[in-house]
Formats: structure tokens, sequence, C-alpha cells
């Protein structure tokens, strides 16, 4: 399908002072506005609607902004306090409402599925149909970014004792890298949005976050901290297999995106000295490459096609702020060293560093034309929604085929 934004007149434009880039502003209000977690769409497939979270100072929501009218309307109404609503320890503080970071978009019928106390709910972004899903036990907490497979059928999601969570959550991040390996029967489970099937696919002594899609039948999970690399899994379950482990110089594979063509991550020591790569989870074949030496905190840019090799940076040199910048890979070269081209430069972001509402998270829209992503805005000292142009940008040369 040969799509095109049409996008609502309204939105205010600038240009990035680096490149010249338009930027487009999506959202502008007194609260921090944010994306459903980046590798979970936030867009809808015929590109008319963005789903996002809006945290004032009384409550954090769902959203939905009609990007052809430019109309915002709220979606949720949840009722968790602010101990549940933040997704600890990297939310903290939160205030009532939605759990933040844990909602799904379904982009196959634009049904949005979020957590109001222990209750599953779906809603629907256009009619604002809700319906109950399935309620988990009052002793446990959903704690991942979930998905929702390609096909529209399966939510997957994970859980784990809440007492335990909320204690190995409760002190500095030191005490949470404490607790973490002594975490008991962290559970991910699929439930059948057709059947109400509820199947178990593992249940693992780790916490385990981020759970990625990988077409209709199989999911990576983000380095749980037993396992030092990403896990490889699917629907049948109780099995899982490694991809990239830690190396033997201490990068471990951290952020992660599912492409057409594999895993694209890349794998860090968090100050530097990275690397990247894109690993194939059936052939098991992979290629690695040095990301560049100025880069600190990274997060893999999230192409669906993975034609577009990019990356979102936090710039250290200034440790007094929050600035995040794009670069894309321009050729690769399998003996190095890769070009490398600067997408977007710096951007203040507003919060704590380690928090997911001061992160970029860059994702491509599903026309290839734009970079959704979360960046500063000076006027309200918060984060907003913005599109990043790069209908000019030409895809990542030289890729291998690695099916």
């Amino acid at each position: 399908m040969d799509l095109k934004m049409n996008l609502y007149s309204g939105f205010k434009t600038e240009k990035d002072p680096e490149t010249g880039r338009r930027l487009i502003r999506l959202t502008e209000w007194d609260a921090f506005c944010y994306p459903l977690y980046y590798f979970i769409p936030s867009v809808t497939d015929d590109e008319r609607f963005l789903v996002y979270h809006r945290c004032n100072e009384t409550e954090v929501q769902l959203w939905v902004l009609n990007l052809q009218t430019g109309e915002h309307r709220q979606l949720t109404h949840a009722s968790n306090n602010a101990n549940d609503a933040q997704w600890r320890p990297w939310c903290s503080p939160c205030k009532n409402g939605v759990l933040d970071h844990r909602s799904v978009l379904n982009t196959v019928n634009n049904n949005v599925i979020f957590f109001d106390q222990n209750i599953a709910i779906m809603i629907n972004i256009e009619t604002l149909e809700q319906k109950n899903l399935f309620t988990l036990p009052q002793h446990r907490y959903p704690i991942s970014q979930s998905c929702v497979t390609s096909d529209g059928k399966w939510f997957v999601f994970s859980h784990m004792d809440k007492a335990f969570y909320y204690e190995m959550t409760a002190g500095n991040w030191s005490d949470y890298i404490k607790y973490r390996p002594l975490t008991k029967d962290c559970t991910i489970q699929a439930y059948n949005l057709e059947t109400s099937e509820m199947r178990d696919i593992l249940i693992l002594n780790a916490v385990m976050h981020h759970i990625i899609p990988y077409g209709n039948e199989y999911f990576a999970i983000n380095h749980p901290p037993t396992e030092s690399g990403i896990l490889f899994t699917g629907l049948e379950g109780r099995w899982y297999t490694h991809i990239r482990t830690k190396s033997d110089d201490g990068r471990v594979a951290n952020h992660c995106a599912a492409t057409k063509r594999g895993i694209v991550y890349e794998a860090s020591k968090f100050h530097g000295d990275n690397c990247g790569g894109i690993y194939h989870p059936i052939t098991h074949r992979f290629i690695e490459y040095k990301l560049p030496e100025f880069f600190g905190y990274t997060h893999t840019g999230y192409d669906p096609n993975g034609n577009l090799i990019f990356y979102e940076n936090l710039d250290y040199k200034d440790t007094t702020i929050n600035c995040h910048n794009m670069y894309k890979m321009n050729r690769y070269e399998p003996d190095g060293p890769c070009s490398w081209e600067l997408l977007m430069g710096n951007r203040q972001t507003f919060g704590s560093r380690s928090s997911q509402k001061s992160h970029f998270h860059p994702r491509i829209t599903p026309d290839n034309r734009y970079i959704l992503f979360t960046g500063g805005y000076e006027k309200t000292h918060t984060n907003q929604l913005y599109l990043l142009d790069i209908s000019d940008v030409r895809p990542t040369e030289n890729l291998p085929d690695l099916s």
C-alpha cells in the first residue's frame, strides 16, 4: 500500500538547527506527552490516528490524536493509584491513571489494550466501545511493555508477584539491580483475542520487561537479568534460545527492534564503546558494526522494514541537561568503519535522564516519511510528540540478506 500521511495543516512546524530537517509538533499540552513504548505501534496503519500518554499534575491517561483533523480525545479513564501506575523504577514518580508504558495498540482493528487495576480492558479508538478481557489474580502485577502479534490475534504480556516487585523497586537503582536475580516466577502469557484462550509462554526466575513481536508466532525478550542477552521464544511456549549474549568485552545487547531484516540491536557498556548489529533469529546469521565513538546511552531506532539503520544517542558532553540526537548508517561496510550521517541535532528533553518520558524512542511511521519521537518543548518545560521529516533520506546501503 502506498501511504502518505494527510496531516492536519494546523500542526506547528520548525527546522532542526543543525540539519535543516522539518519538525512537526503534534502535541502542545502543559503535560508530558509520549507514545506507547516505541517497539509498539502508536500510529494506526492507515495513519489517521496516534495513541499517546498524557501525564499532567493529576493523572496519566491514554489519549488519541486524529492526525488529519488535529482533534485530541481522552481514551482511558483508568483508576490505578500512583504507586501502581508508575512503571517502576524507570518512570517514578507518576500520577493516578493508566499503567505507564504497558498499553498496546492492535493495528489490525484499532483497539487499545490497557490495565485498570488487575483487569485487562480493550477499547476501540474510534467508537470507544470497551470490553473487559480477563482479570489477573490480586497478588500479580503487570510489569512489561506488552505486545500484540502482527495478525492481531494474541495479546502478550508479563506479570509477577506484586509484593516482591514493590519490594524490589522501593529503593534506588542499585537496590533494584541487587533484587533482580532473586525474582521468582515471572510469567509471560499470551491471551487469544478471538477465543479467550490463555497460554503460558515462559515462566522464569528473572524480570522480563520488553516483549517484542517477531511476526505472528515469535517474540524477542530484552536482557532478563539472569541471561546476559536477548531471548527468543514462540507462541507454543516452554522454550527459548539466546540472541547476542554478553561478549567478552562486557557489551550487553540492550534495546532491540524486530524488523523484516532481523533483530536490530545495540550492545553497550552504557557509557560509550558501543556496537550495533542485526541478528536473524531463524537462520542465526548476524552482522555487527561499531557505533560512533561519541555515542553514549543509546536506543536502537525502529524501522519495521529494517531498511534504515539509525540510533538515538544521549549526548554526554553536557551532563547538566538531557540532549539527544539521531544518526543513521549511510552504508554498511563489512570490514568497517561504516559511514554515519546526522539525522537530527541535539535536542533537550525534560525530566530525569533515566525516565522513559525523556527518551526519544524513535520509530518510523508506516509511510516511511517520518520518525515519531518524544522531544523537549521549552515553552512548558515538558516533552511533546514530534515528527521528523525523513522523506529525502535514503535507506542504509549494502545491508546483507541474512535470511
